[in-house]
């Protein structure tokens, strides 16, 4: 596909990766990947259950430092990538990866490929529907967002910002039923975060169990919100799950959610 790749494995000698050495072992390749030479983002070859470990042991200061380094992945990916957006200001692609049973060389892959390889500024769009009072367009916005249940985890932390007034807002999950979603979306109505935003996507929130439905879910998220809300299967844990930019300039028209990276 035109790509570069320096494939970096888990060093399997480091033992648990969720135990201390494996936390060090995997702190040590992402800051190579993070300030090594040569590197234009990161692509993630799986989700990386226990990222939020690494947020408090990286060197910010040096961070700050650097030019933007994206982080392109989805799942507990999250975590890095909303505080690289928070503290660094650093676009991130909520987008599949190559180590996930769900790469299948389909529509979003080929999308993905297509923008890692372009050399020019990043854009996309995936396919959204009103739920209940949403406008059918007419929305604009800053992109934010990833898997709810990870990200909700960083409310309150200085990983996440402490406003988001003005951005319009992406949630998709698994493996979490409709009862522990709802507590998940009270946190974000009664922490104030979603003052000020503009609308919220929910995608695809799979393997939630047998008691409720995502449509029922997605209506009651809706009932519950001010602002706007949409639905869309364009994304989650599932395939397709296109690309969507952290950081984005993002529209809602004609049923299209459309962001681009200036």
């Amino acid at each position: 596909a035109g790509l570069v790749v320096d494939y970096q494995p888990y060093d399997v000698d480091a033992g648990e990766r969720l135990g201390a050495s494996g936390v060090a072992a995997r702190l040590r390749q992402l800051r190579e990947g993070l300030v090594g030479d040569g590197y234009d983002y990161l692509l993630a070859a799986r989700g990386g259950y226990g990222a939020s470990d690494l947020l408090g042991r990286l060197d910010w200061d040096q961070l700050e430092r650097m030019s933007p380094r994206p982080l392109v992945g989805f799942s507990d990916l999250s975590a890095l990538q909303s505080a690289f957006y928070t503290r660094l200001g650093w676009p991130a692609l909520h987008a599949p990866m190559p180590g996930s049973p769900l790469w299948n060389g389909g529509p979003d892959i080929e999308q993905l490929l297509a923008l890692l390889v372009s050399g020019r500024p990043w854009s996309g769009s995936i396919s959204v529907q009103p739920l209940d009072k949403a406008p059918a367009e007419g929305v604009t916005g800053t992109l934010y967002g990833g898997c709810l249940s990870v990200l909700t985890n960083l409310i309150g932390t200085p990983y996440m910002p402490g406003s988001l007034a003005g951005h319009l807002l992406f949630f998709e999950d698994t493996n979490e039923a409709a009862a522990r979603l709802l507590r998940a979306w009270n946190q974000w109505l009664d922490s104030g975060l979603l003052t000020g935003v503009t609308a919220v996507v929910l995608g695809r929130f799979t393997q939630m169990g047998a008691a409720q439905s995502e449509s029922w879910l997605g209506h009651e998220i809706a009932e519950r919100t001010g602002c706007p809300v949409y639905y869309s299967t364009d994304f989650g844990h599932v395939t397709p799950n296109y690309p969507l930019a952290l950081g984005a300039t993002a529209q809602i028209v004609s049923g299209k959610l459309q962001w681009s990276l200036d």
